[in-house]
């Protein structure tokens, strides 16, 4: 027999709320004795590896590279002196022949020329034939003046005693007058004749040079660049009929900034703006050409320096030259320069002794990060002294025998801990920079 328990609908409900509150009661009381401690765990700091140098005093060598185009120092521009058609042409005529000096190119004809000379010098011969009979004529004229002086001077005493007339003196005057006379016109005949033979003396020089100039011989050493004119073409004076470079000298203008000049300069005593011209006369130059298998120098001199800074970029004009390259050109290894040849020029001075380096890609805004003795990192403060490609030259902050980092570190922290590692690549190439030498092993 089932037994249903009817309770009353208030009291059903006051038990469904009640049990909600009894649980969460339950559960306060409870917590507490179910709760455990957070577990401790020890704090161990790790060390960020880093790549670093020593840093140690090592002798600079201050270099800069411009870039420019082959020039060559003396160039021949072949113009026509007289007018005429060319009637004979070398076969070393042509683009690209090398021709040592005193060798003829080019014949104009000079027939005109030849008649123009024989008439000079048959008009000074004329001349001088004229000239020898008037001296001569002289001569006589003069003898005859001294003996009608002598003949006057005798009547003139004669007279003086009573002995003859004073028509007799007069008599004899006149003629001594005339020979007076025919003296003078005779030696303004000699003066005359003087200056016409001058004049004569230059144009047949003038007509020696003017044939001279129907033949073009190369004054020096030349590659020809240019030909203009051929055999039986008519030549007009003032034509330019070839041209050609000079292969004594090939210079190059290369532009250089003054802010880069400067620290080359201080190595050679003149560091001020004034004296920075001057002083890059007394630096080392080298001309290098790049081709797609290997490169080739020439060593070079500082032939002259720009006169003025351009005042845009503020750089320095430096024309430097190469003595005879032509002669130290091999087939396949070391090619002549041309004329408009792209090459590189690096200027250096002599070796600047015992200075602190460092990459230049270490240098943050004039901080420099230190490894200290507990291997932690120092945020050091230092002065550039001046800076070139790939170091940088510090005149305060660091000391020989410190450790320096060169990675680049996304965060860098005071005193955080480092674990460092010699960076012998990084300490190579900035020797290699610095020095112009592979550093010794």
């Amino acid at each position: 027999m089932d037994i249903k328990i009817f309770l009353p609908i208030k009291l059903k409900r006051i038990l469904w709320l009640l049990f909600p509150v009894l649980a969460g009661v339950a559960v306060i009381l409870v917590a507490p004795v179910m709760k455990n401690g957070p577990k401790k765990t020890e704090f161990v700091e790790q060390a960020v590896k880093v790549r670093t140098i020593k840093i140690s005093k090592i002798d600079v060598v201050p270099r800069v590279t411009g870039y420019g185009k082959i020039i060559p120092a003396r160039t021949w521009d072949a113009v026509a002196e007289v007018a005429g058609q060319v009637n004979w042409i070398s076969d070393d005529l042509r683009d690209g022949r090398v021709v040592m000096a005193g060798s003829e190119l080019l014949r104009i004809e000079d027939s005109y020329y030849l008649l123009s000379l024989a008439q000079a010098e048959a008009q000074l011969r004329a001349s001088e034939a004229r000239n020898k009979t008037t001296r001569d004529g002289l001569a006589i004229a003069k003898k005859e003046l001294e003996l009608l002086r002598a003949d006057y001077e005798r009547k003139k005493e004669l007279a003086k005693k009573g002995t003859v007339s004073k028509a007799t003196v007069d008599s004899a005057e006149r003629p001594m007058l005339a020979g007076q006379t025919q003296v003078a016109n005779l030696q303004n005949n000699i003066d005359l004749n003087k200056a016409e033979n001058q004049a004569l003396i230059a144009q047949r020089d003038v007509a020696k040079l003017d044939l001279e100039r129907t033949r073009k011989v190369a004054p020096f050493d030349v590659r020809i660049t240019t030909v203009n004119i051929g055999v039986a073409q008519y030549a007009n004076k003032g034509q330019l009929m070839f041209s050609a470079d000079g292969l004594d000298v090939a210079e190059v203008a290369a532009q250089f900034p003054v802010g880069i000049l400067r620290p080359l300069a201080g190595a050679s005593g003149e560091g001020t703006p004034s004296g920075v011209s001057q002083s890059v006369l007394a630096l080392q130059a080298v001309v290098r050409l790049r081709t797609a298998t290997h490169m080739v120098e020439w060593p070079a001199r500082i032939s002259r320096v720009s006169g003025t800074i351009d005042p845009q970029t503020q750089s320095l004009g430096v024309v430097v030259a190469v003595d005879r390259p032509a002669e130290a050109a091999k087939p396949g290894e070391r090619p002549p320069l041309f004329r408009n040849t792209f090459v590189e020029v690096e200027l250096s001075s002599a070796p600047i002794e015992g200075l602190i380096v460092v990459p230049l890609n270490a240098v943050h805004q004039g901080v420099v990060y230190v490894v200290d003795a507990d291997m932690r990192l120092e945020k050091r403060e230092v002065m550039v002294e001046f800076s070139q490609k790939g170091y940088a030259v510090l005149q305060e902050g660091l000391k020989p025998g410190e450790r320096i980092v060169t990675s680049d570190l996304i965060t860098a922290v005071d005193g955080m801990l480092l674990a460092p590692q010699e960076d012998e690549k990084t300490k190579s190439r900035m020797i290699l920079e610095a020095t112009g030498k592979e550093p010794t092993k």
